[in-house]
């Protein structure tokens, strides 16, 4: 009899030693802030390694919480887990962003928009924003190029800029806490009708969700965010606000918009995969056309950011190296295809089936979502955000792997917060390689494996 209670009570300790462990962590984003402005003894050139270093013992005890975990359905013995993830979040609210330089793009795209121009036309070297300039200080590897960013996140810009220099940017990062915070909560809610809220863990104390969404202040918060309320209205059958929400997501970045492409194919009739694709395209056209009709030309530089830039993406260097630009390109279009086709026939064979997998139909939303990250020449840990209430969903080695590898491509950080040099390393993109290569294996394997399973439960 004493042996079994002093198991419980060890691990009872052992979880709410992780739980305060991630809340210190937390607190070490001041102490990295400081260093990336050279405010301690620490060198500049090794924010990159500190960074990793906290993404890793962050990704740690995330791990043994969520082993450790309530083992139960009812949201109310979750509480301390929660408490821990809203610390997390609020502690972070002076912290100055070090993991990129993003915050200032944003605000200042929003600051043009309020002063009248349109970002999508102007870039921020123009003549006209001279005194912007000096007062906001943008980036300046960006000045040469107008906004690339769709225009609900233009608006959100627009809002945080319009308090001034000074308060911008904690309203930004107060939009983005809600945003977290939402997230948490309707991924709580998913969990449960999904009958996994054992895997709350996975959203709630996420390093990549926490550090990206305060320290980072990256719009990919309110991207996660879109993702997990259509598969809320999903899992409600109500696709009419499914395919609101993936518009409304598109329209912050576009990554949400792939969630059509299983969504579409899992439906077992015509008439509620067309009333979720009329609802998307409705909203996508109300936001654009109130955009267009304000004056702007929604188009923005995305061609010329994915040109420009390259990191972490290891098809894309591999392809790089042996073909030419047209060959690239065409290979990746090709690849995109077979995998497009790939993800709607599993989805549509599992409409179809007379026992539809649940593990089944979130594994083609990973794949949907993670297709067009896998093929971009350029990749950033934050990103991958949208990934995250998925991975709880259905937890995976490989997802899982992949979300707790991209913050190694930090390293690059040292040079650049330094001295302005940008040049990835090779390392963290040959260890993603691999991650892809073990991936496609056991996607391989799992295909031939269930269309036989299928095969097996149609004919019978």
């Amino acid at each position: 009899m004493f042996k079994p209670s002093f198991t419980t009570k060890s691990k009872s300790w052992l979880y709410f030693i992780s739980l305060a462990s991630l809340i210190a962590l937390s607190f070490s984003s001041y102490f990295l802030a400081n260093t990336s402005q050279s405010n301690t003894e620490f060198p500049v050139s090794s924010i990159g390694v500190y960074t990793i270093i906290q993404y890793c013992l962050m990704a740690f005890f995330m791990l043994v919480a969520w082993s450790l975990s309530p083992k139960s359905r009812y949201l109310k013995n979750y509480k301390l887990l929660l408490i821990t993830a809203f610390l997390m979040r609020i502690v972070l609210i002076d912290v100055e962003p070090y993991t990129s330089n993003d915050t200032s793009r944003y605000l200042f795209d929003g600051r043009i928009a309020y002063e009248g121009y349109d970002p999508y036309s102007i870039s921020h070297d123009a003549i006209e924003l001279t005194q912007l300039r000096e007062q906001w200080q943008p980036p300046k590897e960006h000045a040469a190029y107008v906004t690339i960013y769709p225009p609900l996140a233009l608006a959100l810009f627009t809002f945080s800029s319009s308090f001034g220099v000074e308060k911008a940017q904690l309203v930004w990062w107060f939009l983005l806490l809600l945003a977290g915070l939402l997230t948490v909560y309707v991924s709580a809610l998913v969990l449960k009708k999904a009958n996994k809220l054992n895997n709350l863990a996975l959203v709630a104390l996420s390093p990549l969700l926490i550090l990206e969404t305060g320290v980072g202040l990256h719009i990919d918060a309110f991207s996660a965010l879109a993702v997990v309320v259509a598969i809320y209205f999903w899992q409600r059958q109500l696709l009419l606000y499914c395919g609101i929400a993936i518009g409304i997501g598109m329209s912050l970045k576009i990554l949400p918009v792939m969630l059509l492409l299983p969504l579409f194919f899992l439906q077992k009739s015509l008439k509620p995969a067309l009333m979720l694709v009329l609802s998307w395209v409705t909203t996508v056209a109300l936001i654009y056309g109130t955009t267009i009709a304000l004056g702007y030309v929604p188009v923005g530089s995305i061609s010329v950011f994915f040109e420009k830039w390259r990191n972490a993406s290891p098809i894309f260097t591999a392809l790089d190296s042996l073909l030419t630009n047209s060959q690239v390109v065409l290979a990746l279009f090709v690849m995109g295809v077979i995998a497009v086709l790939f993800i709607a026939y599993t989805s549509f064979r599992y409409s179809k089936a007379r026992y539809m997998s649940t593990s089944a139909i979130y594994f083609c939303m990973q794949a949907a979502l993670a297709l067009p990250l896998m093929l971009s020449p350029v990749l950033f840990p934050w990103y991958l955000l949208p990934l995250v209430p998925l991975l709880a969903l259905r937890p995976n080695i490989y997802l899982l792997t992949w979300l707790l590898l991209m913050p190694m491509t930090y390293e690059v950080l040292g040079n650049f917060l330094c001295c302005q040099q940008w040049q990835p390393a090779l390392w963290p993109v040959v260890l993603l390689g691999v991650l892809y290569a073990l991936t496609l294996l056991r996607l391989i394997y799992h295909g031939i494996k269930k269309t036989s399973k299928l095969n097996h439960i149609d004919n019978s």
